[in-house]
């Protein structure tokens, strides 16, 4: 998808921004991998930047964003910046950093977005030094959506855009990885189906917005005749898949 040919860049931090515990939760995760005193963390698809800043937050090192659009650029600049971040534009296929320089390779929900995906993966790979990790967050095919309730359409688009689970580890593993850890992660979307409905109205999911307008509208009406019937006690969640990555030929 051409986000720069969208509004998605305006509404993408109101509609999928992370609670505080969850990007915590997150953090943790990569944290536990990532290698003692990382010099160059890379957030590959980073879009707005919603990791790129917590990253640099929490780590001591200098995190370079890096997305094919600008809007989506535009936007991750203009957040507050801990001084340790930069952002340049550039596709997952062509990483603009030496051989060898990561010591963490970030993806987070973009492998969908992906032209060549085998090549993203080699990019990876090259980009990262000794001892480097690559942590990948994304659902796949095998994740449960709440979406496929109300639209007939997203669980089409959910298959044909979106790998397995073992499709990803695959995927890293021909490009000269090994999976060191995996863990699935049940991820609240909202705090009611009201809430839900909010997010989805703006949007910003690339899924949502590749349905008819006719489906799209059908399925908006249906959650909020959801949210109107219910006593707003439902957990909203989704399940996100967390890989971990080092190379092959690291003891």
């Amino acid at each position: 998808m051409d986000y720069d040919a969208t509004t998605i860049a305006a509404t993408y931090d109101a509609a999928r921004g992370l609670r505080p515990e969850a990007l915590v939760q997150w953090l943790d995760l990569v944290a536990a991998h990532a290698p003692p005193a990382s010099r160059l963390i890379l957030d590959v698809g980073c879009g707005t930047g919603r990791f790129t800043h917590p990253l640099a937050e929490r780590f001591p090192a200098l995190v370079v964003g890096i997305d094919p659009s600008a809007t989506m650029l535009d936007a991750a600049r203009r957040k507050d910046s801990s001084g340790r971040t930069e952002f340049r534009q550039a596709p997952a296929e062509r990483l603009p950093v030496d051989d060898g320089s990561a010591d963490v390779v970030f993806m987070s929900m973009m492998l969908h977005h992906l032209d060549d995906r085998p090549r993203a993966a080699a990019e990876c790979r090259r980009a990262l030094g000794s001892g480097g990790r690559v942590c990948v967050r994304n659902t796949t095919r095998d994740s449960l959506y709440p979406h496929r309730q109300f639209f007939p359409g997203f669980q089409a688009i959910v298959d044909d855009q979106l790998p397995s689970r073992d499709e990803v580890v695959a995927l890293f593993e021909a490009a000269g990885l090994r999976l060191q850890a995996y863990q699935m992660v049940e991820a609240r979307l909202a705090r009611s189906w009201g809430e839900f409905a909010d997010k989805l109205a703006l949007r910003a999911d690339s899924f949502i917005v590749r349905l008819p307008k006719d489906e799209f509208d059908d399925g908006m009406a249906a959650l909020r005749a959801r949210a109107r019937q219910s006593d707003g006690t439902e957990r909203i969640v989704d399940h996100i898949h967390f890989f971990a990555f080092r190379a092959r030929d690291e003891s």
